[in-house]
């Protein structure tokens, strides 16, 4: 059965309507801060809109900000300057992923795609969960890929200087950016290119060189209690500069399992073993069969890179799946059998529709929509804790939460995280902790803490081990619980006792 142009276009229309209705539902739910990267990023902004720098200011002794680059948080620092409203705030990455799409959509067309394919492409990716979640919330992923994608599309068009100008930034949103520049000067080397790409790679030095600058003066500077938010951890968390050597092969190992996990997952949220195998010979082939030197090399060192951090890589690759995509769809659009073809991207279309619509009950649940659809902590919840801690803790209280920097920006109260979880011991070292009793007791003395808060954290890895720390100090009589009406049981606010 071949459908008709007008059926097409309405077939067309009504899919994107399905996914403009995910994106605003996601946009629209009022948690903020719930994954904690993005709370850091919004804490990092406020201490820039007020003057006081690139610091986080939700600890009891602001640090310099040496861990995330700064330009997602300045562009971000302007936002709150007007306001500080959830759905405002959540403007920035939405209009970002917004613009991503579209440039997205001018790169494939460029490098070959029709308007048709490329269309299906940029679809797919929007239908993504991840991707959803990252465009609705305080993440910089989309910003990165804005600008990586307006970069790659400057080189095709030879505006070598706005090119090396938007690489650099993008390595100032996101330090995976380090690739996108490597990738542009090896591909401008290969065309016997020398000039240009001198020029590329002296614009993007001079963009970046600031910030590595700046990390490296003020990396002496972080305590070890807030290692979580220096340079070092960056240091800490490759398998480069760290780890003994059966734990680079550890993690070496089942990163390449993710990273062969996540194309699937992205688009369906799901994973399993027959999917690695499929993306393995589908992606093998249709490099065999057809290469194209931008964006493949690109696309391979971002992968080698994702493979050396201990940390799971299916986030990091959102800002590169309609590159992936577009390695297998330049082969198998060529297929004979139109029929097979037809069948395949309606079925991706509604699979891709339904994977992001999904999540819907569960955001509407708890007012924060995420990439799993799994349960996170409720918003409402949460806000009920928040009012209590305000309402009946003096001003200049400090607080122990996995989540400080939300308990921070919800209440004003300065906020330790008690702990500073290191990915291989979260995702890769079975069985050991990322916090003990004797170490958040050590950091809440340190911290002069007055208060622990408790609430779910189901897509932590590290919230069981912090969880049974807060209950053996309970037992020994460190802490002591408060009663709060009408708050969950699942939401603690623990007193210091001494």
């Amino acid at each position: 059965m071949v459908l008709t142009p007008r059926a097409q276009r309405a077939t067309i229309a009504t899919w994107l309507a399905a996914l403009a209705a995910i994106w605003i539902v996601a946009w629209l739910t009022p948690g903020i801060g719930l994954y904690h990267d993005d709370a850091v990023y919004l804490v990092t902004a406020k201490s820039l809109a007020s003057g006081h720098g690139y610091t986080i200011g939700s600890l009891p002794v602001p640090l310099a900000q040496t861990k995330y680059p700064p330009v997602f948080p300045a562009a971000l620092a302007l936002f709150t300057l007007i306001s500080d409203n959830a759905q405002w705030l959540k403007l920035l990455p939405m209009l970002c992923g917004l613009g991503w799409l579209y440039l997205t959509f001018r790169l494939l067309s460029r490098m070959g795609a029709s308007s048709e394919g490329a269309l299906f492409l940029v679809g797919l990716t929007a239908a993504s969960p991840t991707v959803i979640f990252l465009a609705t919330n305080l993440m910089s992923e989309t910003l990165f890929a804005l600008l990586a994608t307006a970069a790659l599309l400057c080189l095709l068009d030879e505006s070598i200087w706005l090119a090396g100008l938007l690489a650099g930034l993008a390595t100032l949103t996101r330090s995976a950016g380090v690739s996108l520049i490597a990738a542009c000067m090896l591909t401008l080397v290969a065309r016997r290119r020398l000039r240009p790409a001198l020029i590329f790679a002296g614009i993007a030095m001079l963009v970046v060189s600031p910030w590595f600058g700046w990390s490296f003066a003020h990396a002496a500077g972080h305590a070890s209690g807030a290692a979580y938010y220096g340079s070092g951890n960056y240091a800490a968390s490759n398998i480069l500069t760290g780890l003994a050597a059966n734990e680079k092969a550890q993690v070496l190992f089942r990163n390449v399992l993710y990273l062969l996990a996540a194309p699937w997952s992205l688009l369906t949220g799901m994973a399993n073993m027959f999917s690695l195998g499929i993306t393995l010979f589908v992606f093998g082939w249709s490099l065999f069969v057809r290469r194209q030197l931008l964006p493949d090399l690109f696309v391979g060192i971002y992968c080698l890179m994702l493979l050396c951090w201990t940390w799971p890589p299916e986030r990091f690759m959102a800002p590169i799946l309609p590159l992936l995509l577009w390695i297998v769809w330049r082969v198998f659009r060529n297929m004979e059998l139109k029929e097979a073809l037809a069948a395949f991207v309606v079925l991706a279309a509604a699979l891709g529709v339904w994977a992001a619509a999904s999540r819907i009950p569960n955001a509407r649940a708890s007012g924060y929509y995420t990439s799993t659809g799994r349960d996170t902590d409720n918003w409402r919840e949460m806000q009920k804790l928040f009012a209590y801690i305000r309402s009946n803790t003096p001003a200049e209280s400090v607080i122990v939460a996995n989540l400080d920097p939300v308990f921070y920006l919800n209440t004003g109260r300065k906020s330790v995280r008690g702990f500073a979880p290191s990915g291989y011991t979260l995702f890769y070292g079975e069985g050991q902790p990322a916090a003990t009793p004797d170490q958040l007791s050590a950091a809440i003395a340190q911290a002069g803490a007055s208060w622990v808060a408790l609430t779910p954290d189901r897509d932590f890895a590290e919230s069981p081990s912090f969880h049974n720390s807060v209950q053996a100090l309970e037992r020994g009589g460190v802490l002591e619980p408060v009663s709060i009406p009408g708050l969950s049981s699942e939401y603690r606010l623990l007193r210091v006792t001494r």
